[in-house]
């Protein structure tokens, strides 16, 4: 056998799964090959890699996300097209349940956000004072009486 690097574990596993009878049929350019192609797939880093168990009781699941730059080539992106088509039932519910979630968050922050967020008023509405019931009083404070009410001219909608 050519100079493999038989100690990296992860190949050593691969191998060790190949039932013996097989593994002894392989020519050393066979089992080179196949270092390469495994060599290549561990190289085969993504810009984002989020791997996540989701703990749901009775059923072991995970999450994938990979993203990162298209290296495949266009034959291959439409052999893939075909084996792991994207609108399935089990997909569209995911989407769709994704998408529900994601739109009550924003809709919840919002709710709690908005209402803390003030926006100062630039228009100044005229309001009766209902406390003042003299002119004199209303004067004195510099507000206006007008129709037996006493008006304050700068008042803010915000007050």
């Amino acid at each position: 056998m050519k100079q493999i690097d038989l100690g990296d574990p992860a190949f050593k596993k691969l191998l060790a799964e190949i039932s013996p009878e097989i593994l002894a049929t392989l020519t050393d350019e066979q089992i080179e090959a196949i270092y390469k192609v495994f060599s290549y797939r561990a190289e085969a880093n993504h810009s984002i890699d989020l791997r996540i168990s989701i703990p749901i009781p009775g059923a072991r699941s995970y999450l994938l996300f990979l993203a990162g730059w298209e290296r495949r080539s266009q034959t291959r992106l439409i052999q893939e097209k075909g084996l792991y088509p994207i609108l399935t039932p089990i997909n569209f519910l995911f989407l769709m349940g994704f998408l529900t979630i994601t739109f009550f968050s924003i809709f919840t922050i919002f709710s709690f956000l908005l209402p803390s967020i003030s926006i100062p008023s630039i228009f100044i509405h005229s309001t009766s004072i209902p406390w003042i019931d003299n002119q004199s009083e209303c004067e004195k404070t510099g507000r206006t009486w007008d129709n037996k009410k006493c008006w304050d001219d700068q008042h803010s909608p915000d007050f």
